[in-house]
């Protein structure tokens, strides 16, 4: 095994070494009784043999009442061999604040991973394994995510993330912090596949999907905040990573929450703020799960993107007020030269092309709102009929009104309103 309690500390003999200790003075050590066993607190030994590296042996393997421990830890060891330095040093933070919190809480109980369950031998162990009451949680760190390890490392994912759930624990991945990228001015957060992978959802992410398909459901959130995007979905959903960073004689979570969007390489997702760090006793709070939040400080990041919201909403409507006023004012200007130009029979719009004409003026304006009344001042512009009301309306409108209606009926475009000076406006939904 490669694990050991040293000078009152849980530590791995690969951090004793990459502190640059010699092997013989850790020998020394370790044959005046210096380590000891974190399960049983027998008396550790370092070996090494012609099979096994350096390891933490038993005096007498069977002195250990859990002895099949250390066959599970040499599975672990080789299952964590690609993580970097820090692993080891995050994950026994993690374990001791949670130890902490046992003594609390009678009814939690926290244990490595491979030690709560060596007797089952199971094919994948998560770092720390915690039961509160009925639930089991199972807490991995995750470091050394690259690209060249991505794609391989993604798949491992989901087979150890399938494996915990299948095995009736709530996965809760913690990756290292060095592999955030996210660019706040897009609202852009950038991920491998692997982080899309571990990404969850936790209670306060359905906080916030509510919330959002609540107050941008009449339009697209992407188009609000200029997100570049190739799907606008129909429900916004929310997922959380968390990022995990060593500093000195501390560790420092942070969350990370976006609304889904590329599902393939290369991935990326709509992040809805620029996060926040937690202490490690904030995030690790237990409840019936892991809090891994900070409830004060998420109410002010929604209020906060409510204003963000309304203010983009505001600037999205005048701006397609600013191009219907000034596709109007071209309009207008034409149509002085409309009534006087005498159009032949054989150039007429008639009302059997206006579906064709109404669609190319959809597209080639670039429009989200259209009205009745200028759609009919377009067709006429091009040729159709230019006799009018008294009113000063054409006596094409109906025709208009009818063919608009036909195509809301197709999902082209949706009836926005009715009434007012400016009657029957219409929302371009696609072409």
């Amino acid at each position: 095994m490669q694990e050991a309690i040293y000078e009152g500390k849980n530590v791995t003999l690969s951090v004793l070494l990459n502190e640059k200790r010699e092997i013989r003075e850790l020998k020394k050590s370790s044959a005046k009784g210096a380590f000891s066993c974190p399960y049983c607190n027998e008396t550790l030994f370092i070996k090494s043999g012609d099979k096994r590296k350096y390891h933490f042996s038993h005096k007498k393997l069977k002195s250990c009442e859990l002895f099949i421990i250390d066959s599970e830890s040499d599975k672990y060891q080789q299952q964590i061999k690609r993580e970097s330095k820090q692993h080891s040093v995050i994950k026994n933070f993690i374990h001791d604040e949670l130890k902490a919190q046992q003594k609390i809480n009678k009814e939690l109980e926290v244990e490595y991973g491979f030690v709560a369950k060596a007797t089952e031998k199971w094919r994948y162990y998560p770092d720390i394994i915690v039961k509160n009451v009925d639930k089991e949680i199972a807490i991995t760190v995750l470091t050394n995510v690259t690209q060249n390890r991505d794609e391989k490392l993604a798949k491992q994912i989901i087979k150890r993330n399938t494996y915990f759930k299948e095995k009736g624990l709530i996965p809760i991945w913690f990756i290292e912090n060095t592999e955030q990228s996210i660019d706040l001015g897009r609202h852009v957060i950038h991920l491998w596949e692997a982080e899309l992978n571990l990404a969850m959802k936790t209670p306060e992410d359905l906080m916030w999907e509510t919330l959002l398909n609540e107050t941008a459901c009449d339009q697209s959130l992407f188009e609000l905040f200029d997100y570049h995007h190739q799907n606008t979905p129909n429900f916004y959903k929310v997922r959380s990573l968390y990022y995990i960073q060593s500093k000195e004689d501390s560790i420092q979570f942070s969350v990370r929450r976006f609304i889904e969007d590329e599902q393939k390489s290369p991935f990326r997702a709509f992040a809805l703020n620029g996060g926040y760090e937690i202490s490690l006793s904030t995030a690790l709070l237990t409840t019936q799960t892991l809090q891994l939040s900070d409830p004060k400080i998420e109410m002010q990041l929604r209020d906060s993107f409510l204003q963000e919201l309304k203010q983009k909403k505001n600037e999205y409507i005048a701006k397609q007020k600013e191009i219907a006023d000034a596709n109007r004012a071209e309009l207008l200007n034409k149509r002085y030269d409309s009534s006087k130009r005498q159009v032949s029979s054989k150039n007429l719009l008639t009302k059997s092309h206006f579906r064709t004409a109404i669609l190319e003026y959809i597209k080639t304006g670039r429009l989200r709102l259209i009205n009745a009344d200028d759609v009919a001042e377009y067709l006429v512009l091009n040729g159709a009929s230019n006799k009018s009301y008294n009113t000063g309306r054409y006596k094409i409108y109906s025709d208009v009104c009818a063919c608009l209606d036909q195509l809301a009926e197709e999902n082209v475009i949706e009836l926005s309103s009715t009434g007012g000076q400016r009657d029957r406006t219409y929302a371009v939904k696609t072409i």
